[in-house]
């Protein structure tokens, strides 16, 4: 796995308020999402108020069940009605952020609000210009990460949000830790939907906190309208082209699930993914020779890592050498954009240009569609 993924996936999370232990996604009442004007996301919900809004988080990490997260915001906290006092309230708009992923990062400059970040976790992996010029002018700092995050200095910052990152229920310890100093944390947890829509619609999730609803709706709309009609192009290909992702790690390839996040790209994208079969939405732990037997002759291959050049391929494995995408030089790696640490925006801007990344897809397994068109998140492997 890309070490940079690692760190992703490894930010832990903290949240203020209090969870609901019997959630069913079932028995969400329609008064529920009166006004949340959600299309895509199932992680979350937005419930307005006159005076406050409720936002809810549903089972926010890997393997989570009935476990629901509920925050309440308010421009006027004394206005919000007593029943809630037991949640914590946050008062809008926030003006200073704490960000513990680069997704957040993304999340808060689509809405144009960069300069509320105060503190950010990983800075060497950001490629944000904005929030790098910050933090050499020392408007941002580094708060540290995971379990090593620096209370101190966060306490310090005086942060109006802590946007924070679940992993799994152990993370759940950091919780007490925060609440001792009163510190509004909420988590976000986007990378557990499974479409590429349904993922930057959380945009509208960080929206609320600045009470930019408005701007963020009309800015998620136009990536649905740009993503749609990229899609529709597709729709009537017939010729598909098979295609593999990713490298193996430590003897173990994990590819995709066919209901994937990914799988899903690849299928609007007019490819026809290996383990598209497949009814899994998380990722298959794979031996190197299950999936040679798969897909040693798929057209394509794609997501290979930290791979720049064709010989870093076989230097994770020198079977690799035997897949055709391999021998026809037909590989293309999302990392056309990192910084000299490895950082890589495909997951940090990525998160809110789906658009983009499905017309890379798209002029790479159908390149007579776009002929002149440039990769931006993608380059090939040579």
């Amino acid at each position: 796995m890309h070490k940079f993924i690692f760190f992703l996936i490894v930010f832990a999370f903290f949240s203020c308020s209090n969870p609901s232990e019997n959630y069913d996604n079932s028995k969400i009442s329609i008064s529920d999402t009166v006004g949340a004007n959600l299309k895509y996301a199932k992680g979350f919900n937005i419930i307005y108020h006159n005076n406050y809004k409720i936002l809810k988080v549903f089972n926010p990490w890997q393997g989570a069940r009935n476990i629901q997260y509920e925050y309440i915001l308010s421009d006027k906290p004394k206005k919000v009605p007593k029943k809630y006092s037991k949640y914590q309230i946050i008062k809008t708009p926030v003006k200073k952020v704490i960000c513990l992923s680069t997704t957040h990062i993304a999340f808060i400059d689509f809405i144009d609000e960069t300069k509320s970040i105060t503190g950010v976790s990983n800075i060497k992996f950001i490629n944000n210009k904005k929030v790098n010029k910050l933090y050499q002018q020392n408007k941002i700092v580094e708060v540290g990460n995971d379990q090593n995050l620096n209370y101190e200095l966060i306490i310090s910052l005086k942060p109006d949000l802590i946007i924070a990152y679940g992993v799994d229920n152990k993370s759940v310890s950091y919780i007490n830790k925060l609440k001792e100093f009163g510190i509004p944390v909420i988590i976000n947890a986007e990378y557990l939907e499974h479409e590429p829509l349904a993922k930057a619609e959380w945009v509208k999730f960080i929206a609320a906190f600045y009470n930019k609803r408005d701007l963020a709706n009309k800015k998620f709309d136009k990536i649905i309208s740009e993503y749609n009609t990229l899609k529709h192009i597709t729709d009537t290909i017939t010729n598909r082209p098979t295609v593999i992702t990713g490298l193996p790690w430590k003897d173990t390839w994990y590819v995709p699930g066919g209901k994937s996040f990914a799988a899903k790209f690849l299928f609007d994208a007019g490819a026809n993914y290996m383990f598209s079969d497949d009814t899994s939405r998380e990722s298959l732990a794979l031996d190197i020779e299950s999936v040679f037997a798969k897909a040693q002759k798929a057209v394509f291959w794609i997501n290979t890592g930290a791979a720049n050049k064709i010989s870093d391929i076989v230097s994770v494995d020198s079977r690799l050498n035997n897949f055709s995408a391999y021998k026809n030089k037909m590989i293309f790696n999302n990392n056309a954009i990192t910084n000299q640490y490895g950082g890589d925006d495909y997951w940090e801007s990525g998160i809110v240009n789906p658009q983009i990344i499905l017309k890379d897809l798209i002029r790479i397994f159908h390149p007579q569609i776009f002929p002149d068109y440039n990769l931006y998140y993608y380059k090939k492997i040579n």
